[in-house]
């Protein structure tokens, strides 16, 4: 486990271990032994019905129940299809190629059983349209009426106006999780050593900081003070992608990005 993780759960421990009523003790926060990227569908224990945290591994939870898992992981999606929607659109097609998921992916095929359960659609069908509109190379048009007609469907499975504020604002927390993780690893002493997984931080991110455009003004009237702290977090993180294509050193440092997970998880418990 690396440092700045340790650093995150020595956080969330303190907090747990500080909470006074019983509501705070156990938030709906998200083990993070392991990283959001890897979050799969858990079947529930045997005689026990499909509650938050049951399954097989510790770390695992189930996109059924756990609405907050739930958002992160179509986060996520949405984030790997920015940045390659990004990179498509700056000519960048074999990067784009890379970030464009089929409904075959672990992040989609992850989901799944929770669209059954949460009784949605899912996407498929414009998720398979958009990423043969990309490797075959369709041409800006199919490509922009691909992504348009998708962004509808991962907004019609995510219903965020139907959430808790709570969950949403969560979401957040793991997806810069993630994001740091991502980072981490994209970039090391200042030098590019994985683009992919850089960018893959860049999406994430922005997908994030665009997510409290989908609540309602009835959503933000009664959750404003978090939402305000939580939006000052995001604002103040620094300029980490200079460009999503890097060709020389990058002055940052994932310690931003964890560094505002855990405030935005320490936000919620308000």
């Amino acid at each position: 486990m690396n440092e700045k993780r340790k650093i995150w759960l020595a956080v969330g421990a303190a907090v747990l271990t500080t909470s006074t009523t019983s509501a705070v003790a156990q938030p709906q926060t998200f083990d993070h032994a392991m990283t959001a990227t890897t979050m799969n569908f858990v079947a529930p224990l045997a005689g026990q019905g499909g509650g938050e945290g049951e399954g097989e591994g510790s770390g695992q939870l189930d996109l059924r129940t756990n609405d907050a898992a739930y958002l992160a992981q179509l986060g996520l999606i949405r984030g790997h299809l920015y940045v390659g929607k990004q990179l498509y659109d700056e000519g960048h097609l074999a990067m784009a190629k890379t970030h464009m998921k089929h409904p075959k992916d672990e992040l989609y095929s992850a989901l799944v059983p929770a669209f059954t359960a949460r009784k949605v659609a899912g996407f498929a069908g414009e998720l398979q349209q958009l990423a043969d509109a990309v490797n075959n190379d369709e041409g800006a048009a199919a490509v922009n009426a691909a992504y348009d007609k998708l962004l509808t469907a991962i907004s019609a499975s995510e219903n965020i106006s139907e959430h808790s504020v709570k969950a949403v604002l969560l979401s957040l927390s793991s997806m810069l999780l993630t994001a740091a993780e991502e980072y981490d690893l994209g970039i090391q002493q200042g030098k590019v050593v994985n683009v992919h997984e850089f960018q893959d931080a860049y999406g994430f991110t922005t997908i994030a900081k665009a997510r409290f455009a989908n609540l309602t003004a009835a959503q933000i009237e009664a959750n404003q003070a978090a939402i305000d702290e939580v939006k000052e977090v995001l604002e103040g993180l620094p300029g980490l992608w200079p460009t999503i294509t890097p060709t020389g050193a990058i002055e940052g440092d994932a310690s931003a990005l964890f560094g505002a997970a855990a405030r935005i998880e320490l936000a919620t418990l308000n």
